[in-house]
């Protein structure tokens, strides 16, 4: 039986002895079993980056250095293949106008890494600067959109960074679009990239707009219901559902009211209206757990090892990162037969033909070169020849191969990820839920420790 709506409430999430102190407009990313927070405002902006034990409920503070970002504040930051990218958020200075506002860390080592072409050397090539604005990742490109630029005050600029080339290139675009905006959100879900609300000048606004990835255009998505004008709000996918919470508009206190959009139906629901913590704005909202999507674009190299214990080998599945698509955790189990050429028993990964985008997986698995537009050929291409050592024909989706000691060496995954029904016992829910997590926000909670809040959820 699926519960009641006015059963979904926050609860507080402990908190160890060492934990970032409290704060609003910082960034949030989850990566391989960890929580990363950067930045953000208290009284001051922030600089401190923190990461945060999702299986053991434990914060560790991260060494910066000259290679890492200053004081940020209404920043981005994804993931992708274990590198986080942070863009913009500096405060603005005659210096900001020099140095172009991208970050990289490197998950596995821990480090920053060396910063790219200055704003200078790329000028009218790269974004510049900005505040408010939206970042997400499909098919191993970044989509930037909008913020607030000094000077200039609100843009409607549309920019993509190939992630694996690093390289700016505005995205092209048709017919209408949102036009300028910052403290607005947006997703990804199947091929389109949904935007809401933000602020446009000194109003509000509430209106919902879809990118169609594939089509390279705006169209205005028009309901009867829905959230009211909202800016420093946060959104997330869930299932098949776009889920919206907090935010508001000057003089008034953020809304505390969860919202559902639903995509098969196209309509809104109001999901929950929470008293604890009672509002939030300029927040971070990210889901754990069976139901939420993962980063889109992520390859084989978020991905651990899967174990096959009941047929009592132990065989790695080495998957072809031309083709294959998987999200940070695993939501659904994969079909699994044995066949036995030489005697020996194999373990044979069947290929997935989905009719719709399922929990768990990104929205493609494979794509032949004629969906793709030429900025995405040629991120498809350097990841092509980044790993072609692999030698796995253009094909083939899925090879398996014996996890040895001998053989080890030659598989290049991280055993960083951690199994979210491992990690999820530390917060008390059960193996099978989603959990949403409320990280940060103003107003600032009464504590010094950073306020963290979660909302276990059935399926919608």
């Amino acid at each position: 039986m699926k519960r009641k709506t006015a059963e979904y409430s926050w609860k507080p999430v402990p908190q160890s002895k060492s934990s970032p102190c409290d704060r609003f407009k910082h960034a949030c990313c989850i990566c391989r079993g960890f929580l990363y927070v950067y930045g953000g405002r208290q009284n001051t902006s922030l600089n401190d980056f923190w990461r945060y034990k999702i299986e053991n409920n434990e914060w560790e503070r991260l060494e910066n250095s000259e290679d890492g970002p200053e004081e940020l504040e209404e920043h981005t930051m994804v993931d992708y293949q274990g590198i986080l990218y942070i863009f913009g958020g500096m405060v603005d200075s005659a210096f900001t106008l020099r140095k172009n506002p991208l970050w990289m860390y490197d998950t596995d080592s821990a480090k920053w890494m060396e910063r790219q072409l200055t704003a200078g050397e790329s000028e009218g090539t790269a974004p510049v600067n900005r505040k408010g604005h939206s970042a997400v990742v499909y098919k191993g490109i970044m989509y930037m959109y909008g913020g607030y630029v000094d000077l200039k005050g609100a843009s409607q600029e549309f920019w993509t960074l190939c992630l694996n080339k690093k390289q700016w290139t505005p995205a092209v675009s048709y017919g209408g679009s949102p036009g300028p905006r910052h403290g607005h959100s947006a997703v990804v879900h199947g091929n389109n990239m949904y935007l809401f609300g933000g602020l446009m000048g000194l109003s509000e606004q509430k209106d919902f707009w879809k990118w169609d990835f594939m089509a390279a255009n705006w169209s205005s998505i028009r309901t009867s219901h829905g959230p009211p004008k909202v800016v420093g709000h946060s959104a997330l996918i869930f299932e098949d559902s776009m889920l919206l919470y907090g935010g508001g508009i000057s003089n008034t206190r953020p809304s505390s009211i969860l919202w559902k959009y639903h995509f098969p139906s196209q309509m809104w629901k109001q999901l929950a209206r929470t008293t604890e913590p009672s509002s939030k704005a300029f927040h971070c909202m990210l889901g754990i757990g069976y139901g939420f999507q993962g980063i889109a674009g992520s390859s084989s190299k978020s991905l651990s090892y899967l174990h096959q214990k009941e047929m009592g080998c132990s065989k790695l599945l080495a998957i072809s990162k031309q083709h294959a698509c998987f999200c940070e955790y695993i939501h659904q189990e994969p079909s699994y037969q044995t066949f036995s050429n030489d005697g020996s028993t194999e373990i044979e990964m069947k290929t997935f033909y989905l009719s719709r985008e399922e929990p768990g997986f990104c929205s493609r698995q494979t794509t032949s070169s004629s969906e793709l537009s030429a900025n995405e050929k040629a991120c498809v291409l350097s990841e092509t020849e980044r790993t072609s050592n692999l030698n796995l024909p253009r094909e083939q989706e899925f090879a398996t191969l014996d996890f040895t000691e001998e053989n080890a060496s030659f598989i290049d995954l991280t055993r960083a990820a951690v199994d979210i029904r491992e990690s999820s016992a530390s917060m008390d829910i059960s193996e099978s839920s989603a959990v949403l997590l409320l990280i940060g926000g103003k107003p600032l909670s009464s504590s010094s420790s950073i306020s963290f809040w979660q909302m276990e959820l059935d399926k919608m």
